[in-house]
């Protein structure tokens, strides 16, 4: 099952995981593997995407293989907000913006670029980590409603105040 991996790349993905202060298992090195392809993977994406490389691996393994890699920061849960819990390669922090009419899930750079990027007004406590969600239409929506003509819900308001 490892031998899916060519040398060069199973040797990264080994340094990363023991510079991370894990051990570089099948199943570790399998799964960081799948989720460097890009984007933001459901865990159920993380299993279609072993079985179609021919990996089997047991639900609870990969749940714990991904606890073990968010806990040591080389993979991040991305936060969109309710429903499916969404996982990506930790290169460098960012936020999301999720598009309401696609859904796409975009990555926005951080200003500060590393986290907690920001600090709440909450007299002793101790923050990790913030995430900021940009929730509204994604450029690609915003760009078809406008070759089609469509009139978003805010210009429909303001066009009917201003008639009144």
């Amino acid at each position: 099952m490892i031998d899916l991996l060519p040398p060069e790349r199973r040797y990264e993905l080994t340094l990363r995981l023991r510079r991370a202060g894990l051990r570089a298992t099948k199943p570790r090195l399998l799964i960081l593997d799948a989720l460097e392809a890009g984007g933001h993977h459901s865990v159920e994406d993380v299993l279609r995407e072993l079985q179609r490389r021919g990996v089997r691996l047991p639900r609870a393994t990969v749940y714990n293989v991904l606890h073990s890699l968010v806990a040591t920061g080389l993979v991040m849960v991305a936060d969109v907000g309710p429903g499916r819990m969404l996982l990506e390669t930790a290169r460098h922090w960012h936020h999301h913006f999720v598009c309401r009419e696609c859904g796409a899930v975009i990555d926005v750079p951080c200003v500060v670029g590393s986290k907690p990027c920001l600090e709440p007004d909450l007299p002793g406590a101790e923050v990790d980590e913030a995430q900021v969600i940009w929730r509204g239409r994604c450029p690609r929506c915003v760009a078809a409603s406008e070759s089609r003509g469509d009139i978003n819900a805010e210009t429909a308001v303001t066009n009917a105040r201003s008639t009144d």
